[in-house]
């Protein structure tokens, strides 16, 4: 690979021809979500797609976290495959533009992510209002200080990244070094307050869904902490290149990880249902909603759909 100045002075890199493994990096991130939709595709029949089928939250989250990770998938493929196949000089434009996508790709999934976690803790605590409120504006803030230092490195001060190989981004990790703090304080939060409610408030019960809880939460933490250090290495060793991992590779885990914390509360209310023998009584939808002190004591409605729709019954 060379570096030359183009005509307007602009850096640009001249490319060998896209590699065969280059392309694969990014085919990777597709063939990783379709074997996910293949494992779960089971769970999601039972579960989200079943009649009578009626739209909540907690559905629309599932449907985004599945279908929107296929689709930026295929735009990246296609946006590769144009743009970087080493037939001419790849400009900083490009690269910006190319970069901008993932950011945005990436920073949506994240939120759907979060959104699960928060929805957990808020049912945790008992739709609590002060902890629902207080979650929301943490995430706002993580969005806004991801949002400031985009606009400032790529749109405003575009000189403080450069782009070698096919597109791969230079930066110093001090200027990003904010949103991997904020990234990493509000991940944090989420995950204490579940497991403060789970391990301490919760101490005198004990039950298969406090497992479910606290393994799914430990398994979504340590993804976001493997992405931030993978983040970190790439920004400050030199030749160490994980920014394949980072997109496409780190958008199907994402949408993995959330999924499966759906999922997976879903099957652990059929399986007790089934257990019970009173599987016609527990047909209901379940969300991931409330869970207060009475329905852990009685187990008899962990979760609660009225959060997000009103049940007929309660309508007549």
């Amino acid at each position: 690979m060379h570096i030359r100045l183009g005509a307007a002075g602009e850096l640009t890199s001249f490319q060998e021809p896209l590699s065969t493994k280059h392309f694969m990096d990014q085919v990777l991130g597709l063939v990783a979500t379709g074997c996910d939709v293949v494992i779960t595709m089971r769970g999601e029949m039972q579960f989200i797609w079943k009649k009578p089928l009626r739209i909540t939250f907690v559905r629309c989250l599932f449907v985004l976290m599945r279908y929107i990770p296929i689709a930026l998938h295929i735009s990246n493929i296609i946006l590769t495959s144009i743009w970087l196949d080493g037939t001419e000089q790849i400009s900083e434009h490009r690269c910006r533009i190319m970069m901008i996508f993932r950011l945005l790709a990436f920073s949506t999934m994240l939120m759907l992510l979060e959104l699960v976690l928060i929805l957990r803790v808020y049912a945790l605590y008992d739709r609590s209002w002060a902890v629902g409120v207080s979650l929301l504006l943490l995430l706002m803030s993580r969005i806004t200080s991801s949002a400031y230092s985009v606009h400032d490195h790529l749109l405003r001060s575009p000189e403080k990244i450069k782009f070698i190989g096919h597109c791969v981004p230079s930066v110093n990790f001090d200027d990003g070094r904010n949103v991997v703090w904020v990234l990493s304080f509000v991940t944090s939060v989420i995950i204490i307050l579940a497991l403060k409610r789970t391990v301490w408030d919760f101490r005198q019960y004990s039950h298969s869904l406090f497992s479910v809880l606290n393994k799914d939460g430990l398994k979504v933490f340590s993804v976001i902490f493997v992405a931030v250090v993978a983040t970190t290495l790439t920004s400050i060793k030199k030749g160490v290149n994980l920014y394949f991992f980072i997109f496409p590779l780190f958008i199907s885990i994402i949408s993995a990880a959330g999924c499966h914390t759906i999922l997976n509360l879903q099957r652990l209310e059929s399986e007790l249902a089934d257990a019970d023998g009173n599987s016609s009584e527990h047909k209901r939808d379940i969300e991931l909603t409330t869970i207060s002190n009475v329905d852990i004591a009685t187990w008899d409605a962990p979760w609660d759909a009225r959060t997000f729709r009103i049940i007929e019954d309660e309508t007549i």
